[in-house]
Parts: structure tokens; C-alpha cells; sequence
């Protein structure tokens, strides 16, 4: 649980990293959202999808996913009434609100890892929360950097990049708690993550990377897939 805890608490790293950049150009942010963007198409389609097939089953897998993707256009539909998305400002806010929804739905099969494993050995179940909580780094980057640019006050990031992360303890807790747990249920949430996280990259990132500097997207989607592959 400790481990849990440390290794989603460290997402908030990513926030101070943010805040401690002052007025990034137009070139570092579409570098950012294109770096955001392929940590969660690289852990979406190199980890969660091929663990939620080997867990459960390709139809588990698929409809997973299909659900996670659904999900988040409902959100889509529901946030420009909270977001009136009519200025740059209200549209970066909304894109950080996607990304910290995702990033938590993403966790809390984390968190059942981290939970999972440690029966198999406490080595491993800490080398599984020490795996997460690096990567957990780059999630908040992704979530910051976007809430940042929207001009959301900096305590306020830091809490809700930190809470994000924190969704891993949530997993943990029905992971140790419930060992026994459905593996239909845990290859249906994996997939449920990857669905949600991808719709996010297709709708909001990879589109608005592109709006100002699209070689700089370019060069942050292939970084942030690089950086999943050696996670």
C-alpha cells in the first residue's frame, strides 16, 4: 500500500515540473501535448491492450475498449457546458480534464497490478510500483502541461495531478483486498483505459500539437511512444 501510494503521489512531480517552466512558446507546447500523446498511445498499444488480451480474451479486450472510447465522447459531449470551449484558454482546460480522466481510469488497473504481484513476491510487487511511478512522472507532465497553459491556478494543478495519480492506491486496495478478482474484470478495465486514453489522443492531443508547430508534435509523439516502449 505504501509503495501504491509513493508511486501514484510522484505524478505530481510532473505538475511542479510545469509550473516551474514560465511562459512556455508555442513550440514546447505542441512538443508537449505530441509527447503526451504518445505515452498514452505507447502504453495503450504496447501494455494495456496485449495484458487485457492475455488476462481475459479478444472479445473482453474489444469490448473494453469500445466501452473506454464511448465513455469518454459522452464526457466529450457533457464538458463544453462546464468548458464553453470559446477561447484558447477554455479549450486547454478542457483538454487537461480529458487527460486527467483518462490517466485515472489508466491507474487503477495500475494499482491492481501493484496489488496483484506482491502476492506473487514482494520483489516484484516493488518493482511494479517502482515501474509505475516512473512513468507516473510523464503522467503528470501530461496532465499539467494543458491545465497549465489555461491558466488554472498552480495549487490547483498540483491537486488534481496528484489525484490522478493517486487512483493507483484505489487499485491497490481491490487488488490486495481481492486476489481472487475476476480476470474478466481486470482484461475489461485494462482495455476500458486503453479506449478512453486513445480517444483522448484522436480528439483533443494529436489535433491541437498540430495547430502550431506540427514538426514539434511530430517529434514529441515520437519521443513520449519511445519513452512507453522503454518503460
Amino acid at each position: 500500500m505504501l509503495m501504491s501510494f509513493v508511486s501514484g503521489l510522484v505524478t505530481g512531480l510532473g505538475a511542479l515540473i510545469v509550473i516551474m517552466m514560465k511562459n512556455p512558446t508555442e513550440k514546447l507546447m505542441s512538443w508537449s501535448l505530441g509527447f503526451a500523446s504518445g505515452v498514452m498511445i505507447g502504453i495503450s498499444t504496447l501494455s494495456l491492450i496485449p495484458e487485457s488480451i492475455e488476462t481475459g480474451s479478444l472479445y473482453s479486450c474489444l469490448g473494453g475498449f469500445a466501452f473506454g472510447a464511448f465513455f469518454m465522447w459522452v464526457i466529450d459531449v457533457a464538458l463544453p457546458h462546464i468548458y464553453k470551449t470559446d477561447t484558447e484558454h477554455d479549450l486547454y482546460m478542457k483538454m487537461g480534464s480529458f487527460i486527467a480522466l483518462g490517466i485515472a481510469f489508466h491507474n487503477v488497473p495500475e494499482g491492481i497490478a501493484i496489488g496483484t504481484s506482491h502476492y506473487v513476491s514482494a520483489e516484484l510487487g516493488i518493482a511494479t510500483a517502482l515501474s509505475i511511478g516512473i512513468h507516473n512522472i510523464a503522467e503528470g507532465l501530461s496532465v499539467a502541461m494543458p491545465l497549465s497553459i489555461g491558466k488554472m491556478q498552480k495549487t490547483r494543478i498540483i491537486f488534481i495531478t496528484t489525484m490522478t495519480g493517486l487512483a493507483t492506491l484505489l487499485g491497490t486496495v481491490i487488488g490486495v483486498n481481492i486476489v481472487a478478482i475476476s480476470e474478466m474484470l481486470v482484461s475489461l478495465s485494462l482495455a476500458f483505459a486503453a479506449g478512453a486514453m486513445l480517444y483522448i489522443c484522436s480528439d483533443e492531443l494529436i489535433p491541437h500539437s498540430h495547430g502550431t508547430h506540427s514538426h514539434a508534435a511530430n517529434l514529441g509523439i515520437i519521443m513520449g511512444i519511445m519513452l512507453a516502449v522503454i518503460i
